[in-house]
């Protein structure tokens, strides 16, 4: 089989192969992880649970292997310097998840989107300590190591008073709804920051909107928020989702040219690991939300 790309039926082949013969080999992961989870050929949950059985067996790939030692030991999947902010005390009833991606690789889009809640009047605080929220270790098949950031994650949340989460990054948005919900009593409301910008902030414009694997969803909202920009997506998927980045940086490059090269417009993303893939190949025809709407003094 030819695992130089994420082909949609190596996904059923690995799954056939371990439900037949109950194991994986070193070959086998370099197929497995090529996959970004995007499920355009709705084959993701297949390869998703895959992953689980390949590192439930004791088959780890380096690049998670590495991924949870930089987490266990940095607080993030990059193994940068944790980046705290004064503990200010107290109940802390709304809170800005800041998210690895945009802390630690895009902290342009971090301050753009501080800046727009700020206008907004919007009040908030942040988790002084803030660590991973584990989507990325659920992504890569590591259910303990996922659900045990889950839980110092909770454990965070309910000592502060959390009854809110603003998020920047669709995987955080994702992981709190879908691996937090209902875990040890949370429940506190969960909202994308794109959602808080709509009704009163628009910017005209023809765009190409990179809509997020993890928030789909919010491609009305986004389109209501840049109107006059195209209906459809810039690209199916930005390829560095799923652990491709860390996998195969190459592949996840790839990827990005055929997204950047097949669109005219300018491309706006409101995924901060989007923008990292993309803007990589073509700086000034990449742009971010929050950057793009701060920049104009939205």
């Amino acid at each position: 089989m030819d695992t130089r790309d994420c082909l949609p039926l190596s996904s059923l082949y690995y799954y056939l192969k371990t439900r037949v013969t109950g194991s994986l080999n070193e070959k086998d992961l370099d197929g497995l992880y090529r996959c970004a989870l995007c499920n355009n050929c709705r084959l993701a949950d297949l390869n998703l649970s895959v992953r689980n059985t390949a590192v439930n067996k004791g088959l780890v790939a380096p690049h998670l292997t590495r991924i949870n030692k930089n987490i266990n030991e940095f607080g993030n999947p990059y193994g940068m310097m944790p980046v705290r902010r004064e503990n200010t005390g107290g109940i802390k009833e709304t809170v800005l998840f800041r998210g690895c991606t945009p802390t630690y690789k895009t902290p342009e889009i971090l301050t753009a989107a501080e800046n727009l809640l700020k206008r907004k009047g919007i009040e908030y605080s942040t988790i002084s300590d803030e660590t991973c929220c584990g989507n990325i270790l659920f992504n890569m098949g590591d259910r303990a190591s996922g659900s045990g950031a889950v839980r110092k994650n909770i454990q965070k949340f309910k000592t502060a008073g959390v009854k809110r989460i603003i998020t920047i990054c669709p995987g955080c948005y994702n992981a709190f709804n879908k691996y937090y919900r209902g875990q040890d009593g949370f429940d506190p409301e969960v909202i994308l920051a794109v959602d808080l910008l709509s009704g009163s902030t628009t910017l005209e414009g023809d765009f190409a909107i990179q809509d997020p694997c993890h928030a789909r969803e919010k491609a009305g909202t986004v389109r209501k928020i840049l109107p006059g920009s195209r209906k459809e997506s810039a690209g199916p998927c930005c390829g560095a989702g799923g652990g491709v980045m860390s996998f195969d940086k190459s592949l996840a490059s790839s990827k990005a040219r055929k997204v950047v090269d097949g669109n005219s417009a300018k491309i706006v993303t409101y995924c901060p690991f989007c923008y990292v893939n993309l803007s990589s190949l073509k700086p000034g025809k990449v742009s971010d939300i929050y950057m793009l709407l701060d920049g104009h003094g939205c």
